[in-house]
């Protein structure tokens, strides 16, 4: 009786909350089971807070799983532990740990206790979706049908939706897409009876989605593609914002905008990593891929399957393994490794067919076909296209069907038979026009046009390259135009007309440099991308091994706290002395400074009185000698006022620098007995007191080392070699791996240093170490994330250091590079870092500039002087 209890107390704060679909109602529950002290009701809220923070925080959601499991076995109460082991196996499918999901799936079953009939047909349609990613079909058909039985066709309306959805989309997965609308009405006829739960409506009309574009009617698709990603704006779903992103994608794709196609597929990305669902993580890996499969960048392509192939592999995805097998083919094909090629589709084809994909095994055969036709084995190359014709044609989709014809055109054109090989593409193009598939009609257009010239029918051949043409800018289809100016040249060449052939070679020329600008700022989002997922996986490690440390740290016990009084005091001397020292250092160092702006002043007047005089000699010509003479006397006066304040400045230089290190040892000392005392002390507070000792040094040693840098910059004789940035920047990352821990900052490098670098090592230490520590020191708080990058080429390299911090209000701005000056009063340093950092680039000849805006972190970006610059070719395209 209390289970119902509890369960209709969920229902009710369910139903409270579902307008506000972005925050869980788990936290009403939660307040719930902060009242009640019945282990049973805890038990069946904790598997409802779990369950309900699956898609918001999946570790958290785990951690009330098996908290309501541990409850329920130390109360011996059945029914909740089987709750709980479905909840727990719900979670394994979420992280796409299937095997493990069936166990819990699988034990919960076997559990002789009662639940009601629409938790039980949860169980079973949980099990029918596990079987469905893992590609077995049958058993997921079986277990959908069980989970109907139990819940009845009158019962929980939000579980049949679902039941009902996992049926289409089985049957959509395997293109049977009249079964598939059939149980998605079902689907929605249940679903909509929750008018307010729109989770269960979002995923229907997604398969809607797909369906429909499997039958290539677009319009509907786009429609209840544009209402699922319409509803996920006001309704958030991580994993819904996924496909509304890939959809996004592949909507580009079709329209030929490739650049828009991989923005969308990075942002899905993005979003996988913070919903940790594998299957969706692969096919954002397969879109990618795809993306750049077109835009022939193979070796990103490759690498993106690559990666999705490693989690199919691992998760038992099959469907999901062979379709990775088969693209990995494709690009292979286009690389000319037939030998890869061919070993890929035969794993393809062994688990298509095993698994039942008409489709995907109709796509292994267009593959091997047009491999046997770039190895000239043309006989071979046809069979294979009719088999898959053949399976294509009983699918229903033009589209497909109109792929094998174009391709079999190409084995005509190669073996002479121009006429037929003309008749298939024209067959071709009239399933694309009927269709309206505009990048495929570019395509055909041009590949037509490129036959006519063959064939010496110039004029239609012309007549097709402008509709070509046409299409491509309505597409807005760069590469499609790309191919198009290279006909127009080869057309106006077989005609005579060599000017215009000129002409639209320097289109083509022009063009193609284009796209490959465009490219390059593709691969470095996408290297970006990959850099983010590497650093959260040494995250988690670096977080694992901190806990440890700590839990080591919590076994040390109290001991000799007359030593810890002793050194503590000592140590308070110390830092006492260094103070002074510091503070005699600073002022030296500002009388200094002021030496040298009064000096500046005196070059100024003097060059005022040098002008004043020069205008004078023109009217005075008669006391040109006298002029010239004061002028000579005041130019030797200079020289010995200028030698004498060079020689003061080298003298200051000279103690200042021996001052600085004779400061250095005893502040040394002091680091080193801070040290020992914390090797030898036990007493957490004492151990506290010698910490912020040790802190203070280690601020005094800074500072030492800046004032030290500042006389660096200002007399060092530069020796240039070769500097190799990424080996420099990490040394300095090391020196500031304490802060760095502390703060838990994110670091992101991007180095490219493919030519050396020759300049002034220690001048570019000087430059990156300040310029790293001043972005660590102003990091957010709660985020913090600093990103480095380097670029060396033939001219200069460009290092940017950007920080995630506050930013810099705009009424400080010009004087960010001063001597002292701290835009911030709650920041701690002594705003020498970027006036050092600052000199130093000058010293070098570059340039340092910077962009901040407040709230929104900085960038440092500083540019000195240095010099390849290589591009690739795209290759031919080919239909799938």
């Amino acid at each position: 009786m209390k289970y119902f209890q509890t369960i209709l107390c969920s229902l009710l704060l369910l139903a409270a909350h579902f307008g506000a679909a972005q925050k869980p109602f788990a936290d009403s529950l939660k307040q719930v089971l902060a009242q009640t002290n019945d282990p049973k009701i805890k038990v069946d809220l904790l598997c409802d807070i779990a369950h309900d923070l699956f898609d918001f925080g999946d570790s958290v959601a785990v951690h009330y799983a098996f908290q309501a499991k541990k409850l329920a076995e130390e109360n011996n109460y059945q029914s909740g532990l089987k709750h709980a082991l479905i909840v727990i196996g719900f979670g394994n499918f979420s992280f796409g740990d299937y095997q493990l999901a069936l166990e819990n799936f699988y034990t919960a079953k076997k559990i002789k206790a009662p639940l009601p009939g629409k938790l039980v047909g949860y169980n079973l349609m949980l099990m029918g979706s596990t079987y469905r990613n893992l590609a077995l079909y049958d058993s997921a058909e079986y277990y959908y049908k069980e989970a109907i039985k139990a819940i009845g066709e009158r019962g929980d309306s939000y579980y049949l939706g679902l039941i009902y959805w996992g049926l289409a989309y089985k049957r959509a997965i395997l293109w049977q897409n009249n079964d598939a609308l059939e149980y998605l009405k079902k689907a929605e006829f249940y679903a909509a009876q929750k008018p307010k739960d729109y989770f269960v409506l979002m995923n229907i009309w997604d398969i809607y989605g797909r369906v429909y574009s499997q039958l290539l009617d677009y319009e509907k698709a786009d429609f209840y593609f544009k209402k699922m990603c319409e509803q996920e704006k006001r309704t958030p779903y991580f994993l819904l914002k996924v496909k509304c992103l890939l959809h996004e994608s592949e909507v580009a794709i079709r329209k030929g905008d490739f650049a828009r196609a991989l923005s969308s597929a990075f942002k899905a990305l993005e979003v996988s990593d913070i919903y940790h669902y594998p299957q969706h993580r692969v096919q954002v890996y397969i879109q990618i891929g795809i993306i750049y499969s077109e835009l022939a960048q193979y070796s990103l392509a490759i690498q993106y399957f690559l990666e999705g192939l490693k989690i199919s592999e691992s998760k038992g995805l099959q469907f999901e393994t062979a379709d990775l097998y088969a693209r990995l083919a494709w690009v292979y094909k286009d690389e000319l490794s037939f030998a890869l090629a061919h070993e890929y589709l035969n794993k393809s084809e062994l688990i298509r067919s095993t698994i039942g994909d008409k489709l995907g095994l109709s796509d292994c055969q267009n593959i091997r076909a047009l491999v046997f036709f770039l190895q000239k084995e043309y006989d071979k190359s046809m069979i294979e296209f009719n088999k898959s014709l053949a399976i294509r044609k009983t699918l229903g989709n033009e589209l497909k069907t109109m792929a094998i014809i174009s391709n079999m055109a190409l084995v005509y054109e190669a073996t002479g038979k121009d006429d037929l090989a003309l008749n298939y593409q024209l067959q071709a193009l009239s399933i694309e026009e009927k269709l309206d598939s505009k990048l495929n009609m570019g395509i055909s257009y041009n590949s037509i046009s490129l036959l006519m010239i063959k064939m010496k029918r110039f004029e239609e051949a012309e007549s097709y390259l402008k509709k070509a043409y046409d299409l491509s800018l309505t597409m807005d289809a760069k590469t499609l135009r790309r191919n198009i100016y290279l006909n127009y040249a080869k057309l106006f060449e077989a005609t005579g007309n060599l000017q215009k052939a000129i002409v639209f070679r320097d289109k083509y020329e022009l063009l193609d440099d284009s796209i490959f600008s465009e490219s390059s700022s593709i691969k470095l989002a996408e290297m970006q991308a990959l850099y983010q997922v590497e650093k959260k996986e040494q995250e988690i490690r670096l977080l694992d091994h901190q806990k440890k440390t700590q839990e080591t740290e919590l076994e040390y016990h109290r001991k000799l706290a007359a030593q810890q009084r002793f050194i503590i005091t000592l140590s308070l001397a110390t830092i006492v002395i260094l103070l002074f020292a510091a503070t005699i250092v600073f002022r030296y160092s500002r009388e200094m400074t002021r030496a040298n702006q009064g000096l500046q002043r005196l070059n100024r007047e003097v060059n005022e009185q040098k002008e004043e005089i020069q205008a004078q000699s023109e009217e005075l010509i008669e006391a040109s000698e006298a002029i010239a003479n004061i002028n000579k006397e005041l130019e030797i006066k200079i020289e010995d006022r200028t030698s004498e304040l060079k020689q003061a400045y080298k003298e200051l230089d000279t103690f200042f620098y021996r001052a600085s290190h004779d400061f250095r040892r005893p502040i040394t000392t002091f680091m080193g007995l801070a040290g020992v005392a914390k090797i030898t002390v036990k007493d957490p507070v004492s151990l506290e007191l010698f910490e912020k000792v040790n802190e203070t040094a280690t601020n005094l040693d800074k500072m030492l080392h800046k004032l030290q840098s500042i006389s660096d910059v200002g007399s060092q004789q530069m020796v240039f070699k070769e500097v190799f940035l990424k080996e420099l920047i990490e040394e300095i990352l090391n020196g500031y791996e304490v802060q760095i821990q502390q703060k838990r900052v994110v670091i992101s490098l991007d180095i490219n240093e493919q030519i050396p670098f020759i300049s002034y090592p220690v001048m570019i230490r000087i430059i990156i170490e300040n310029l790293i520590e001043n972005a660590i020191h102003f990091a957010s708080f709660e985020t913090p994330s600093v990103t480095i990058k380097a670029l060396v080429n033939n001219m200069n390299a460009v290092i940017e250091v950007h920080d995630n911090g506050q930013g810099i209000m705009d009424q400080y701005k010009p004087r960010i590079f001063e001597m002292y000056f701290r835009a911030n009063e709650h920041s701690k340093g002594n705003g020498l870092g970027l006036y050092i950092a600052h000199k130093a680039v000058e010293k070098l000849s570059g340039r340092i500039y910077f962009n901040s805006q407040y709230g929104s972190g900085s960038s440092f970006i500083v540019e000195l002087p240095n010099g390849e610059n290589k591009k690739s070719d795209a290759k031919h395209r080919f239909l799938n």
